[in-house]
């Protein structure tokens, strides 16, 4: 049925309705990677806070008064092999795509943090080398023989490339070993620093830190050896604790404050298993006035070991630097749990300010390597023969992260469980996130609460989603469709999903508008074909819960529907589960509402309501504005001023509050089968049901002695016939925040 409204008719209750409809709601941002592989780091329709403490679910409180430390990064090493074969087994169309979608913030996931080993890893192309190995002379105490240009051929461009895509890209560097001339064993494999030339090895580490700086690559940190207790059949060296502390304290600070070197030095580098050994090294005075911080890899041990060391010296620092997958853990949802506990958001509660994976890249072989590991993953597989990328774990584990926390974010307060783990952060610009895992199998509700806010979310069994949001409503604090925009690369609007034919028919528009600039614009194809065309936009509801829309329409004489068989439908849509597909089985009912057709009137601003409860089982309503297009015909319409939420029970007038004006709605509706003014639980008139709904969400927030004033003895005598309906009624009612208004883009789509 189409309610037609004069604009002049309902100003006062349509400025008194938008006054508290209009208040700003927290547009919640939401991606989800799935253990089953059906989401891969994709990005659900928006949600919006609710307001209140909610209920049920497994609640996780974000408290952004409590801070932590402050993030540098999140990504890989840019080893040899990695580098090597991007620049190889790769065409540059190839290689060029593949660097965007690993570095850039706008069309990628854009990776911020590298680390790149100093010198030949295991994990190197062109065999064992150092920037030093065969000095005239046999040895360089100077380095004046230095020299990155093995680097220059393949890594170094890579790395500019990512910096280029990523100016906020922050680099780690880190040597496997010190030049075969430098060792107890003439070896760059194995063997530990002789002292004699823990001079030189300070001055080796300095004229790479400058070398790459000079080619545009500052280095933000530098760790003085990669796992110092290991030693292997490829490029290693071991380095005692004692060593490492003098090596720190008597030459490699020293030497860097004497260059002018900023990159901060980082000690250990080694597995969780032993705090002793960043501990000795911290203990020492001459080497922890330079030292920034300790790094860990996650071979042995548990996350834990991290907040031992950051408690003993809370002032400095901690970094994740080294984890892989391989073939010996095959199944992605077992993976994504394990580095979203341990790593993404393990690492993280456990103060780590970077989460960096080992190779960048790797073949289908896990080559190119020298020695080492022989079934390790990347983050990426590149197929040798014919560059074709896989997008491993890994990747999206790292992508949940980058999508959302931006460099420098601080880790806020935020509460965890064994059902949801949860880490939060406070973005420079204001945002926060929440990276929220359900490490079971089966699907959880989560309840994401701050601030006197909430919302619910379905959280599927082993998924790892991530939520972003402000305190400004980007998303959904503008009806008027005047401001608006697009998720960067991602192709669809800010806050409306547009959906069937499309690509032109819907769009924003600065044609005659309500309030603002703008309008949405909704027309059909001009074509002679069929079209039918929409946006729609859905909030998270309960069961039993009412949910109202309000927005204007208008037609324009000179692109008229008139005569025609198009028509514009409101919908208010329901489903069982968030974000479920249109059409699927979990589509549970609507309300519908024709709002223009071509018996409307032209030139006219005309206002619609439509409402209606949640049925059973609801966990999203989504509003819906559809263009229907029979044959080809033409003609437009134009929306505007779009309100969407749940009503308050019991507010007839729609101002926000109910009272005794709501009353006086009620008693001149009474009675009345269409278009009922005080039809608050949808039955299809205003009888005595509605009014005991008034009374009982009156009755919620007034002293009893003022509602005895307001209610109608003769009603008194009702109530008590209508027990049985009030135990239906509460089921259907419940008090939430006043409705929420919505937002459309600037643009087309």
């Amino acid at each position: 049925m189409m309610r037609y409204w004069n604009q002049k008719a309902v100003a006062l209750t349509a400025a008194a309705w938008f006054a508290c409809a209009m208040s700003p709601a927290r547009g919640v941002d939401v991606w989800i990677t799935t253990g089953d592989k059906s989401q891969l780091l994709r990005q659900n329709p928006d949600m919006v806070f609710q307001a209140g403490t909610g209920s049920g679910g497994t609640v996780i409180q974000v408290v952004p008064t409590t801070t932590y430390q402050t993030m540098s990064g999140f990504g890989a090493a840019m080893t040899d092999s990695s580098a090597w074969l991007m620049q190889n087994e790769m065409s540059a169309t190839q290689r060029d795509k593949l660097m965007r979608q690993l570095f850039s913030p706008e069309s990628g996931i854009g990776l911020n943090y590298l680390r790149v080993p100093m010198g030949a890893s295991d994990f190197t192309a062109s065999g064992f080398y150092s920037y030093n190995d065969s000095p005239l002379g046999g040895t360089d105490n100077q380095q004046e023989q230095f020299s990155v240009a093995h680097d220059d051929a393949y890594i170094v461009p890579r790395l500019q490339q990512a910096r280029q895509l990523n100016p906020a890209l922050r680099l780690m560097a880190s040597p496997w070993s010190a030049p075969a001339w430098m060792k107890t064993n003439n070896s760059l494999l194995g063997g530990s620093l002789a002292p004699q030339w823990e001079a030189s090895f300070a001055r080796y580490l300095s004229k790479f830190v400058q070398a790459y700086t000079e080619r545009g690559l500052p280095i933000d940190a530098v760790t003085v050896q990669n796992e110092p207790q290991h030693t292997s059949n490829y490029p290693t060296m071991s380095m005692s604790a004692a060593q490492q502390a003098r090596l720190i304290g008597s030459h490699v600070g020293p030497q860097f404050a004497a260059d002018g070197v900023t990159s901060k030095i980082v000690a250990y580098d080694h597995n969780w298993d032993n705090t002793a050994y960043p501990l000795a090294v911290l203990a020492d005075p001459l080497a922890n006035q330079y030292i920034a911080g300790t790094a860990f890899h996650a071979y042995a041990g548990n996350v834990s070991a991290q907040t031992i060391v950051h408690d003993a010296y809370p002032g400095k620092d901690v970094y994740f630097t080294e984890i892989t997958g391989g073939d010996w853990a095959t199944n992605f949802g077992d993976n994504l749990v394990w580095y979203s506990q341990n790593i993404i958001i393990g690492g993280t509660r456990n103060w780590a300010k970077t989460a960096i994976m080992w190779n960048l890249a790797l073949d289908q072989n896990s080559n190119p390597h020298q020695g080492g590991c022989t079934d390790c993953r990347g983050v990426v597989t590149i197929n040798n023969a014919t560059g074709a990328v896989t997008f491993n774990e890994e990747f999206y584990a790292l992508g949940q992260a980058t999508t959302a926390i931006q460099p420098d974010a601080v880790r806020i307060g935020s509460t965890t469980s064994g059902a949801i783990n949860a880490v939060a952060f406070l973005n420079p610009d204001g945002s926060r996130v929440l990276l929220a895992l359900n490490p079971n199998a089966a699907t959880t509700t989560l309840r994401l609460y701050e601030d006197g806010s909430h919302l619910l979310y379905q959280l599927p069994g082993k998924s790892l989603a991530t939520f972003r949001w402000d305190d400004g409503g980007a998303d959904f604090d503008n009806g008027g469709f005047d401001r608006g925009g697009f998720h960067q690369g991602g192709g669809s609007l800010d806050a409306w999903t547009v959906y069937g034919n499309s690509g032109n028919n819907v769009s924003a528009s600065a044609e005659p508008v309500l309030a603002g600039d703008k309008s949405l614009k909704m027309f059909g194809q001009f074509n002679g074909s069929a079209n039918a065309s929409g946006v729609l936009q859905g909030m998270t509801v309960a069961p039993g819960e009412t949910v109202r829309a309000q927005l204007s329409s208008y037609i324009r004489s000179i692109d008229s529907i008139a005569d025609t068989g198009n028509s514009v439908q409101l919908k208010i849509e329901f489903y069982n589960q968030f974000g479920a597909a249109r059409g699927s089985a979990n589509f549970l009912g609507e309300v519908a509402e024709t709002i223009a057709d071509g018996s409307s009137p032209n030139d006219a601003w005309l206002r619609h309501d439509l409402s209606g409860v949640a049925p059973t089982r609801t966990a999203e309503a989504r509003l819906v504005l559809e263009f229907l297009q029979p044959s080809g015909q033409s003609g437009a319409v134009h929306i505007d001023s779009v309100a969407f939420g749940v009503a308050t029970p019991g507010d007839f007038n729609g101002d926000g509050t109910v009272d005794a004006a709501d009353l006086d709605v009620w008693r001149e509706s009474f009675g009345a089968e269409v278009d009922a003014m005080a039809d608050g639980d949808g039955d299809g008139d205003s009888d005595g049901a509605d009014l005991l709904l008034w009374q009982r969400n009156l009755m919620a927030g007034a002293p009893l002695t003022e509602l005895t004033n307001l209610i109608p003895e003769c009603c008194t005598r009702t109530l008590g016939c209508m027990a049985g309906a009030a135990v239906v009624i509460a089921k259907r009612w419940s008090t939430r925040s006043q409705l929420r208004s919505v937002q459309s883009p600037d643009s087309g789509v």
